[in-house]
């Protein structure tokens, strides 16, 4: 049995959070024995009763007792002085894992760059595949970290073409050398989560009209644009609800209230089940300025969801099939989105044909039909 290791450091509860057991627990029913590394516990809340599946500590507190997040400081700030902790940690603590456990194939997603000088220096035989979750953003460090290191790899991986051309640009690597195989977003238990039951006093009203989003509370989000359109918006018995946590709480929260919509728009926070949410909303909107695929709008589309999102760099666009699974709009258009969502709640039969196409769509990310794609490539990648 070839044993399959799976790395992502991550800081907060983001897509990936998510996305990495799920791939985890599908290649170990495909017959691999995995190991999900746990850099800072990011994946202790993972089922540990799984079959062929084990989460294995890469001990990095031996090198940092405490890595603090650096909340106090700007969002920018404080990610890239917990990387570089968590940079250092890994580059001393992840040779000494793979002498030991000696894994066939390493999969590393966040942190790409400092796990892949850890391999390389380790002079270990085992494979690497880096794999992109979402859009690269260009920085004279990842350029220059890319192009050092990014040739060691034996695979690379992108979710969309849109994410694999802009990883080539960075990393100078021609776009052909990267396979495309897209993030496992959907699975049994989103489907089996959309079915509990909400108390949200807007969703038990039958009168009331919901648009939804969800994501983290970030400059990249762009939630201003969604709370100006809903606000000029102004139809009866419609609510806006947005799930999550983030930096810019307080910023949206002044706005909401410097436009006089308090009563109208609700900010519940981080919600473990959105899916719930989902199922019983009229529209969900995606604002955001940049994305990978947009796992909010994938899972979306798998609960029959009608979508409107952003045509933003670089993956709704393929997601929602050009606008035939969603409807698209442009990046930071308030009248724009403010007309779509008029036309979206007055006129709900315009989905009709736009959620079939979502549904067929969003095939595309099961975890079965990715987990097909991923022991493809191990399986080329370990002569079996």
């Amino acid at each position: 049995m070839k044993k399959v290791a799976i790395m992502s450091p991550i800081a907060d509860a983001i897509g990936e959070s998510a996305t990495i057991p799920r791939l985890g627990i599908k290649l170990s029913e495909l017959g691999f024995k995995v190991e999900l590394i746990n850099c800072r516990g990011e994946w202790d809340h993972t089922n540990k009763n799984i079959k062929n599946l084990d989460i294995i500590d890469l001990n990095t507190k031996k090198v940092f007792p405490y890595i603090p997040t650096f909340r106090w400081l700007s969002s920018w700030t404080s990610y890239r002085l917990w990387s570089l902790l968590m940079s250092i940690a890994i580059i001393i603590r992840l040779p000494i894992y793979l002498k030991k456990n000696k894994p066939d194939v390493l999969i590393v997603r966040m942190l790409t760059g400092p796990t892949t000088f850890a391999h390389k220096i380790s002079s270990s035989k085992t494979k690497l595949i880096i794999s992109m979750g979402g859009l690269p953003r260009k920085s004279p460090i990842r350029t220059l970290i890319w192009r050092s290191l990014y040739s060691h790899a034996s695979e690379l991986v992108a979710p969309t073409e849109g994410v694999a051309k802009s990883a080539s640009i960075i990393s100078k690597i021609p776009e052909s050398k990267f396979k495309i195989i897209p993030n496992p977003v959907v699975d049994k238990e989103i489907i089996k989560k959309a079915e509990e039951s909400i108390s949200h006093p807007w969703y038990v009203d039958n009168n009331i009209s919901t648009v939804l989003a969800v994501g983290r509370l970030t400059r990249q989000k762009d939630f201003p644009t969604l709370i100006k359109a809903f606000k000029n918006l102004n139809i009866d018995n419609t609510r806006l609800i947005i799930l999550g946590e983030g930096e810019d709480r307080k910023n949206l929260e002044n706005l909401i209230t410097t436009l006089g919509i308090n009563h109208l728009v609700d900010l519940p926070g981080y919600e473990p089940n959105p899916y719930k949410y989902m199922k019983n909303s009229n529209v969900l909107v995606m604002t955001s300025k940049w994305e990978g695929p947009g796992h909010v709008i994938i899972e979306a589309q798998a609960l029959g969801t009608p979508i409107i999102s952003t045509d933003c760099p670089s993956g709704p666009r393929d997601t929602l099939m050009n606008g035939k699974a969603g409807i698209l709009i442009n990046v930071g258009d308030v009248d724009q989105l403010e007309k779509k969502l008029r036309n979206s709640i007055e006129n709900p039969n315009i989905f009709q044909d736009l959620v079939k196409n979502g549904l067929e769509s969003s095939k595309r990310f099961t975890d079965e039909d990715v987990g097909k794609k991923w022991k493809k490539l191990i399986e080329k990648l370990t002569n079996i």
